[in-house]
């Protein structure tokens, strides 16, 4: 009787062990330990793309308040603010290969989910002006997933800063963007991000800023797949 029972009791705890494993774990520390690895040798030329003439929409009209934009997540504001919808869209359709889930997943996560990166990150957004000024191999290669996600990883990853970054601590030069993008060069006279204009700084949200971009930073080996 007593074996009868130790071995249902050690049945049950394998079925218990088992179905655990088959849950989705919660992303950890080490999980975004992964990501920022960017060095000077993984980057790669890159150019900003769907740069308009002065008086085109870059990020000027009306989008989301500060006071609305304070109890949002990044992916919150993107959902709510019509400059970024085709933004929302291709990170939407990106999966980060280190967690297994869309970057608006994860730009969903609230600072204490976010492991070392507790305190937030930063995304540079292109609007949606610029998204339409692209060449139309590129649009179409963007909109039709031709460039496959690792391709749009990297392209996503130079928009996006691995720690809280205001305006009030922008240095010019290199600067580190999250793994699968590359150093990209900022300047503040004008401020530009890759040579793109950034047109609204600081817009600030419960896990990090939100700075707007009147172009899109696409590296060369992206613009030569989509001109093939």
């Amino acid at each position: 009787m007593v074996r009868s029972t130790r071995l249902i009791l050690a049945v049950t705890t394998l079925m218990v062990v088992a179905a655990c494993g088959d849950a989705d774990p919660a992303p950890t520390t080490s999980d975004f330990d992964a990501g920022p690895t960017t060095t000077d040798s993984d980057s790669a030329p890159v150019s900003c793309a769907g740069l308009g003439q002065p008086g085109d929409a870059n990020g000027d009209e009306e989008g989301v308040t500060q006071a609305e934009a304070a109890g949002m997540s990044i992916a919150e504001l993107l959902e709510a603010d019509p400059r970024f919808e085709e933004f929302r869209k291709l990170a939407a359709a990106t999966v980060s290969e280190g967690l297994g889930r869309s970057w608006m997943e994860i730009w969903d996560m609230r600072a204490e989910q976010m492991g070392d990166f507790r305190e937030g990150v930063t995304v540079f957004v292109p609007t949606d002006g610029a998204f339409e000024r692209l060449d139309p191999g590129l649009a179409t290669a963007l909109d039709g997933g031709e460039l496959g996600n690792g391709l749009r990883y990297t392209l996503l990853g130079h928009h996006y800063v691995h720690r809280l970054y205001p305006s009030s601590e922008w240095e010019s030069g290199p600067q580190r963007t999250w793994r699968g993008g590359g150093d990209v060069e900022l300047s503040l006279d004008p401020p530009t991000w890759a040579g793109c204009p950034i047109v609204q700084t600081d817009i600030r949200v419960a896990n990090g800023y939100i700075h707007v971009l009147g172009g899109l930073v696409v590296p060369d080996e992206i613009q030569q797949a989509s001109a093939g």
